[in-house]
């Protein structure tokens, strides 16, 4: 026998082999990937490791090649295994709008819709949206993924979710804005703050005071960060990740914050913080922006809830205006797509 012929047997071998891989040994070994090791992954399927453990060998017998190093620590994906992992994260993609395309036949009685956001706008302003939404269509189900901005573009672009949400993140060209609104950007401070009985101020105001730095695209968008750095002779001193520790430092009294409403309307309402509303050319308003990835047809049930997004935008940003003790900018809200 010629090589070429053993090897074209053996591509015939392992092309009819795979045409038989069950999509649970699928699931099981994406699951690991994204866990991390199979024990992990045990528990966010509820099966033990070892039932994993064997769907994954009989993939690495049936492709004759392995897909993972294993380690004691877990496992770590060879070659192949990212290959195969491209692969599998495609169907998953093309079996959910497959699914989202049968559903839309029985109407929206069924369904799913994968959403990502920030958390102040999980927190603030998908609940009353997704509300709305489940009483019209209570077949439907959802997943919210509590994501960074950059995080949430990077979903959009790859087509891992239906709907973005997020704060003035920098902008992808796989990325299309859904709708957007130009929200207010303020300094929050604990109350009695001398500062907060003004109506609104200037970075140039705020020369001396103590400072809760929230690192660049937390709270409010990405660029202003960097502005206000340069044009406010403020100390900064803590720096955070997370803008809800820059609430509580604030509350603490550690010293004041840069951010938006969003994420903290609650503590606003209750007189807890203090927000006064920045109106300064250095530190321009963020938007709250809705986004789909370009040129994706959503299902039934994406575009309905994308559309229930688009039209919550005006109510909601007059709220969060109100709320500011700010005058909403003409033009600030945009409810088309582009």
């Amino acid at each position: 026998m010629l090589f070429s012929d053993f090897r074209r047997g053996r591509e015939k071998k392992v092309a009819n082999s795979f045409v038989h891989v069950h999509l649970v040994a699928l699931r099981y070994f994406s699951e690991t990937v994204r866990s991390g090791s199979m024990r992990q992954a045990g528990e966010v399927l509820a099966v033990s490791a070892s039932a994993i453990n064997r769907q994954i060998m009989k993939l690495e017998d049936q492709l004759q090649c392995r897909l993972f190093e294993r380690r004691a620590e877990g496992v770590r994906l060879t070659a192949a295994g990212e290959v195969l992992y491209q692969y599998v994260r495609r169907l998953d993609r093309e079996l959910e709008r497959a699914i989202g395309q049968i559903d839309d036949l029985r109407g929206l009685r069924r369904g799913h819709v994968h959403i990502a956001c920030e958390a102040g706008i999980g927190r603030d302003f998908l609940p009353a949206v997704l509300a709305d939404f489940h009483a019209s269509h209570p077949g439907v189900t959802y997943k919210v993924e509590i994501k960074s901005a950059l995080e949430i573009l990077e979903q959009v672009a790859t087509d891992e979710i239906d709907i973005g949400i997020a704060m003035s993140p920098p902008t992808r060209p796989e990325a299309a804005i859904g709708g957007r609104a130009l929200m207010p950007l303020g300094v929050i401070a604990a109350p009695g703050w001398p500062l907060a009985a003004k109506s609104s101020l200037r970075l140039q105001d705020l020369g001396g005071e103590r400072y809760i730095r929230a690192k660049d695209g937390m709270g409010g968008g990405y660029g202003w960060q960097k502005i206000i750095d340069q044009g406010a002779p403020q100390a900064a001193i803590l720096e955070t990740n997370s803008p809800d520790i820059m609430s509580v430092m604030v509350k603490a009294g550690l010293g004041i914050g840069i951010r938006s409403p969003i994420g903290i309307m609650s503590d606003l309402s209750r007189g807890e913080l203090s927000f006064v509303p920045l109106d300064d050319s250095l530190a321009p308003h963020p938007s709250l922006t809705l986004f789909v990835r370009g040129g994706r047809i959503l299902s039934s049930g994406g575009a309905v809830m994308l559309e229930m997004l688009r039209e919550a935008l005006p109510a909601f940003s007059q709220r969060v205006w109100d709320l500011a003790g700010a005058q909403m900018p003409l033009g600030g809200i945009s409810t088309g797509a582009s």
